[in-house]
């Protein structure tokens, strides 16, 4: 409990310090010079800095708080500016992801209360690591090498307004159970993406499955214990630039298929109940697959010359087979920039998600309580809302504090309990540096 305490008061003691010196902590003109003349040789920098502290003070297998966080840095390397090899950019970033998470300790819940737990390895990390490739006049962008594949699909621009990992950056589902890879967790792969409008897309990929490199420091490239691949494809009609229309928008379409295989979430390899007697979960042959349809739109805002507006957004994430924990998500919410006149950029978010147990993940819980001297059963439905408040104080710089209830949790990361989890209320607290964006650099830190 010491080690929690102690990072809980690191944490805020960063969050005290940054909020009592944003006054001063402006980019200085000679620093946006430095950085625009490093962008202009090719070279952007980038990386950021995450923070999170959440407590439950009721409901969850137990109450507790826990305090994670990410730090990242690398650099985009513009080929053609550098060595004259036109539309090629190279990118890196190194990662290092510390503490321990809510969901993982306390309330034990599939969803996650503080979305930056990424990695469960304190380690320093290679993460991207990889060429792109620009063609046919930017409407057909390539990349190739190791890859976060999740960066690539089932992103809306509001989704990470919110400190909870129900959303951000793509849905709980697509995280967890698509066989989609998680930066820092890059893997081999591919990801084309090709423009035939100005504001459509298609776009697909291939990326290996492989479960050692989680644990690893991320340059062991061999493919050796890889497992299978996933590949993804999304179809996109979106205008997210507020100078060319009022109301921006964006709708995609999505589809994954994974031939990693899958672990039954309740029979053992005898075909008897995992959680009464034990054994190896058993191997399900059929794939992973599922579809996604999400969008989001601004359907207020008075003024174009102000940065005032409502954007609504929803979305479902419909998984076709049940050798999972979940197999539906329902998602829906606002975000309202700019709720006061004099904090132009602060946004004020709310979110509500529907989640879906698969009966066997239900059964596996419920035995699991029998044997450790419990009784009851989950429920087959699950309701997150979250309500956050993002206060930016200067580039690059936003606090964030977060509210959030979950009627009906499940307790699928903490299993061997004989609590049944009552509702879940939640408080967070979080600070998001981007600090390339902090030095002046015009794009800011990756965030997957």
């Amino acid at each position: 409990m010491n080690g929690h305490v102690s990072r809980i008061v690191v944490c805020m003691g960063l969050m005290t310090a940054v909020a009592a010196t944003a006054a001063a902590a402006q980019t200085s003109t000679s620093d946006v010079g430095f950085a625009r003349w490093l962008e202009d040789y090719g070279i952007n920098l980038r990386g950021s800095e995450i923070d999170q502290y959440a407590r439950n003070v009721a409901g969850g297998v137990r109450e507790g708080h826990t305090n994670v966080g990410q730090f990242n840095i690398g650099a985009d390397l513009n080929l053609q500016k550098m060595f004259g090899l036109r539309g090629t950019l190279f990118h890196f970033v190194v990662y290092r992801d510390y503490g321990d998470a809510l969901n993982q300790d306390f309330t034990g819940t599939f969803t996650k209360q503080q979305y930056i737990y990424k990695n469960p390895y304190p380690q320093i990390h290679l993460g991207l690591f990889a060429f792109e490739q620009k063609l046919l006049d930017d409407r057909l962008d390539i990349w190739l090498g190791r890859l976060g594949s999740t960066t690539y699909y089932a992103h809306l621009a509001t989704n990470c307004q919110f400190i909870s990992g129900t959303l951000c950056g793509e849905p709980r589902m697509i995280v967890s159970e698509a066989g989609l890879s998680l930066l820092p967790s890059a893997t081999w792969g591919t990801n084309i993406k090709y423009r035939p409008t100005a504001h459509t897309y298609a776009e697909t990929g291939i990326f290996e499955v492989n479960p050692t490199t989680a644990p690893s420091n991320g340059i062991h490239f061999s493919t050796a214990q890889a497992t299978g691949f996933t590949v993804p494809a999304e179809l996109g009609w979106t205008n997210t630039d507020p100078a060319t229309t009022r109301y921006p928008f964006e709708l995609k379409l999505g589809a994954y298929v994974s031939t990693a295989p899958l672990s039954d979430p309740y029979y053992n390899a005898h075909d008897l109940s995992r959680a009464l007697h034990g054994g190896t979960a058993r191997q399900d042959s059929f794939h992973r697959d599922g579809v996604y349809v999400m969008g989001d739109r601004v359907i207020w805002r008075p003024d174009p010359a102000r940065p005032a507006s409502l954007n609504v957004f929803g979305g479902i994430v419909q998984q076709f087979e049940e050798a999972e924990i979940m197999r539906q998500q329902v998602y829906t919410g606002l975000v309202w920039t700019a709720p006061f006149n004099n904090r132009p950029q602060d946004t004020l978010g709310l979110s509500v998600s529907e989640f879906e147990l698969t009966p066997g993940e239900r059964n596996y819980l419920r035995d699991a309580r029998i044997k450790a001297g419990g009784s009851g059963s989950n429920s087959a439905h699950q309701f997150d809302y979250e309500v956050t408040y993002s206060l930016h104080l200067v580039r690059g710089v936003e606090l964030m504090a977060s509210l959030q209830y979950i009627i009906h949790p499940d307790n699928s990361t903490i299993p061997n309990t004989p609590i049944l989890p009552g509702n879940l209320l939640v408080y967070g607290l979080g600070i998001r540096m981007d600090l390339g964006y902090m030095a002046g650099f015009m794009r800011g830190a990756s965030s997957d």
